[in-house]
């Protein structure tokens, strides 16, 4: 299992509020977090048809009106956690609504990292969202400036929100239990990758590097793009799909590094990987900016392409680095400082 990082943000915000019922468009069971089983959680209806994320993906229309129509009237506080839709759910007007606002709509303002296999029915989507564009952005622009409250899960997505609507936030990192990872003294003989397989993911950058210079990589994940990833891949490189969080926790304490290809929002298995004491190797680019610390816990490519991340890993094995000094790192990203800002931000409206 590596499911996307905004779940376990919502899980770790349900978490705070246990009583609190969770609502969503749709919900797999085997595909999230089984924590959510415990949970009290509504989905959208017509939700139960849903079979796969491509079809999940090719409803986009109908989960924004099963949000605008949401009945959350019984509520004072509603928080919405949202990569998409989410954010435009109609609150009551007594009602406060703070939004966790992972990034601006990912297909609106950066069109071009998806590829046509990436998304439902393909190039025809592709045509059609760009030829939209304009009024899509303009529809998301006035909608989210109704959101009076705003969170963000870096400085990178606070300036892009600024940029785009023009609107302030306040930045509370995405929160990573680092005491739950197991740190161990001398790490194994393959890099990782771990993440959704999906074009903007650039896997294929990590997989055509290892490729070349012979070097294991173990994908963990699944995605739209797997099949086309495979295809890639050479006899160094393994694919072990969907895996349980104590298996990732494995895979992390026992990588040589985390190759970090992707120009992500924020990220949170950059610093899941550094709370077993273990480096990543970045696009230096998003999030990564600000949770990795260069040449002390891991190292930076400047291209996206196989090239510049050949070189980055050649780099990094003339390089030693300390689990002790990448692990407190990750501790500036600890769940008890996410609870602790969260918790005094509802508290302004009680």
């Amino acid at each position: 299992m590596v499911p996307a990082g905004s779940e376990r943000v919502a899980l770790k915000i349900s978490d705070i509020f246990p009583d609190a019922p969770v609502f969503t468009s749709v919900y797999f069971p085997d595909n999230t977090f089984p924590e959510f089983r415990k949970k009290e959680v509504h989905t959208l209806p017509f939700s139960n048809l849903v079979k796969t994320e491509r079809q999940f993906k090719g409803l986009y229309p109908l989960w924004y009106l099963g949000f605008s129509f949401l009945d959350l009237s019984e509520f004072d506080i509603i928080i919405s956690s949202a990569n998409y839709l989410a954010k435009f759910i109609n609150p009551p007007k007594s009602a406060v609504h703070i939004c966790y606002l992972h990034n601006p709509i990912r297909f609106l303002w950066k069109p071009d990292v998806y590829s046509y296999k990436s998304i439902p029915y393909g190039r025809l989507s592709l045509f059609l969202i760009r030829s939209l564009l304009p009024i899509l952005r303009k529809f998301d622009v006035t909608k989210t400036r109704k959101i009076k409250h705003i969170l963000t899960n870096s400085k990178n997505i606070a300036n892009q929100i600024q940029k785009n609507y023009q609107l302030e936030s306040e930045v509370v990192y995405p929160p990573v239990d680092v005491n739950t990872f197991k740190v161990y003294c001398t790490p194994g003989d393959y890099y990782l990758y771990a993440g959704r397989l999906i074009s903007h993911k650039r896997v294929d950058v990590a997989i055509n590097a290892c490729n070349q210079l012979k070097r294991k990589l173990i994908v963990a994940g699944d995605g739209l793009e797997r099949e086309n990833l495979q295809k890639l891949a050479g006899d160094t490189v393994q694919f072990v799909g969907r895996i349980t969080d104590e298996q990732l926790k494995e895979l992390y304490a026992n990588c040589k590094a985390l190759i970090f290809p992707s120009d992500e929002d924020f990220g949170l298995v950059p610093i899941e990987v550094q709370s077993s004491g273990r480096p990543v190797i970045a696009y230096r680019s998003g999030g990564a900016l600000e949770t990795v610390v260069e040449d002390k816990t891991g190292v930076f490519f400047d291209r996206q392409d196989e090239m510049s991340l050949k070189e980055a890993i050649l780099r990094f094995e003339d390089m030693k680095f300390s689990a002790d000094i990448i692990r407190q790192n990750a501790l500036r990203f600890d769940i008890q400082e996410f609870n602790k800002r969260l918790l005094n931000y509802v508290k302004r409206f009680e």
